[in-house]
């Protein structure tokens, strides 16, 4: 049976975008543009374009194929947290279709969370659910993987304190992991209340809450959720390796792996487009800050590493164009009022 019968977005509509979701993307390319004009101070455009173009073809591949199937790492969470949630109809494959879909969608989002939206739409028709139970597993699974990464990240942390690291980097990791942890260990101990206010949709709201932190409480969901996210982040680090090493930028492999988790979680903030802006913020202020990779050398990285998600999204195109007939679902029910 269901943690969740009757969550805060049972029989309510798929939201629809907004124009401010326009102006969510403007302001996030205005913060990568930003940052590439801070970086074009101390070094020439020309100098990330000759790093780009060290890329070979096959190390490119390489990173895609990487990236594709990552995706099937994220099909399979998602799979996991539908069914701690009593959805045992979704299959994997069909998942993993979605998650492909899905991607290829974010790239023409605004913003990432209405790519989350598509999802959703895409998992409930695909699986004939209803509003609530497709929006549901979707948005846990974007706070369970957020959540994921604040676990490894804390123990990444641990480790840079025998790898060397800036001192200041890892005050500051310990603040957002430590503020993490509290909000996680706050999630779970809700997962044991139940709670009623006077508003039927805060009261739903807070059902949700307390559903994820109840299925939290499963060793074995959370054990799923962890293995996930970690593969997760160990391929990224391999692509920023892979990368790294194409285009002659010599990193500090431990560091890769260790930053990984932060760079992802600031990354996957919904606010972002595709990470973009974010990933590199954070990309200069870990990789570059080492004393062994410059400024330009990490955002000519993580915009390099953005392409990649481009590329390895392109199958999903295929999906997309092959099913007219769910194209024009997906929309109806994204802009439905």
């Amino acid at each position: 049976m269901p943690f969740f019968e009757s969550g805060p977005f049972a029989d309510q509509p798929m939201p629809k975008s907004i124009p401010s979701n326009w102006i969510a993307l403007a302001s996030r390319l205005l913060l990568l543009a930003a940052i590439l004009v801070i970086v074009s101070r101390e070094h020439s455009f020309d100098t990330l374009l000759a790093l780009w173009q060290r890329i070979e073809p096959a190390s490119l591949a390489l990173v895609t194929v990487v990236m594709i199937a990552l995706q099937a790492t994220g099909a399979w969470r998602l799979m996991a947290i539908t069914f701690a949630d009593g959805l045992r109809q979704v299959g994997f494959r069909p998942l993993f279709r979605i998650q492909l879909v899905s991607q290829f969608a974010a790239d023409a989002a605004p913003i990432s969370a209405l790519a989350d939206v598509a999802k959703a739409a895409m998992v409930k028709l695909r699986f004939a659910l209803g509003t609530g139970q497709s929006i549901r597993p979707v948005l846990y699974e974007r706070i369970c993987g957020a959540m994921a990464a604040i676990v490894i990240g804390v123990l990444c942390l641990s480790a840079q304190l025998v790898v060397p690291t800036p001192a200041d980097l890892v005050k500051a990791q310990a603040i957002l992991w430590g503020v993490g942890c509290a909000g996680i260990a706050a999630l779970i101990a809700l997962g044991g209340f139940h709670l009623n206010t006077k508003f039927e949709f805060l009261n739903r709201l807070v059902r949700a809450v307390i559903a994820l932190g109840h299925m939290l409480r499963s060793p074995l969901l959370t054990a799923q959720l962890l293995l996930a996210t970690a593969l997760l982040l160990a391929g990224y680090s391999v692509i920023f390796i892979v990368l790294a090493h194409a285009m002659q930028i010599q990193v500090s492999v431990p560091h890769v792996f260790l930053f990984t988790p932060l760079i992802f979680f600031v990354s996957s903030l919904p606010v972002f487009y595709q990470g973009w802006g974010g990933r590199e913020a954070a990309a200069i202020a870990t990789i570059g800050n080492t004393g062994q990779v410059t400024s330009a050398e990490a955002i000519a990285l993580s915009v390099a590493f953005g392409i990649v998600v481009f590329l390895g999204s392109l199958p999903g195109a295929v999906f997309w164009l092959m099913r007219p007939s769910m194209r024009k679902a997906v929309r109806q029910e994204v802009e439905q009022a």
